[in-house]
């Protein structure tokens, strides 16, 4: 192979190159059902939500979406009221997400979660050829729970066998820190699954990459102050 084909955009060297600065999305412990990653310094938590938890988002979704009419998808991005996020007491979505930011934190921080301050609950819509770009949020713990994904992504089998760096669209979220570094992983990429609950540092940037084919890739986030 010569230097000018490990050179051409998307060629299989040159994917290989850019993926030695990927990070594959193995846990690097796991602990009363919560997977943890640590690629490049920061934790990132998983945990699978309760089918019935994300059935209620889905639910309060759905009504404002049909309440938009025939021929409107509705809003793209949806705030959670206060008397929602609470409801169901010890099953509600606040108490929930508070447990889980506990046993991240104990992992993550090696502390007892103080108290817990919700700064707001939204969710967002994506469709084809939509992505959010690289951002962080407010709050010092944030997370993203799936509630849709697309049964179908065109070209999704080939997609997964590319890297971020080489763009990537396959609906995936993406962390990033710092920059190309020799001997050091920069991203990080999860396959978005209905359930899936990530929990991270508000401050570490991510991503969102966009999906091609028909569906809905829906996803509830938060952001939260620890005291």
């Amino acid at each position: 192979m010569t230097p000018d084909d490990e050179d051409q955009f998307g060629s299989p060297a040159y994917v290989r190159r850019l993926r030695r600065y990927e990070a594959a999305p193995v846990a690097s412990a796991s602990a009363a059902g919560m997977d943890f990653y640590s690629p490049f310094g920061p934790m990132i938590s998983r945990v699978r939500a309760p089918v019935a938890l994300v059935d209620g988002l889905n639910s309060y979704a759905d009504g404002l979406i049909a309440a938009a009419g025939a021929g409107n998808r509705g809003p793209g991005e949806i705030t959670l009221p206060e008397d929602f996020v609470r409801a169901g007491g010890e099953d509600s979505l606040a108490s929930s997400t508070a447990r889980w930011m506990a046993q991240y934190l104990e992992t993550a921080d090696d502390r007892a979660i103080g108290k817990v301050r919700f700064e707001s609950f939204w969710m967002v819509r994506h469709f084809a050829g939509t992505f959010s770009p690289a951002h962080f949020h407010s709050g010092d713990v944030s997370g993203v729970l799936y509630l849709k994904v697309p049964d179908q992504i065109e070209n999704e089998r080939e997609e997964e066998q590319q890297s971020y760096i080489n763009a990537r669209r396959a609906g995936y979220i993406t962390f990033l820190i710092g920059g190309k570094q020799r001997y050091s992983k920069s991203v990080i990429s999860f396959k978005p699954r209905v359930g899936d609950f990530y929990i991270f540092p508000g401050w570490l940037l991510h991503a969102v990459e966009p999906f091609l084919g028909e569906g809905e890739r829906r996803a509830m986030s938060f952001n939260a102050f620890v005291e």
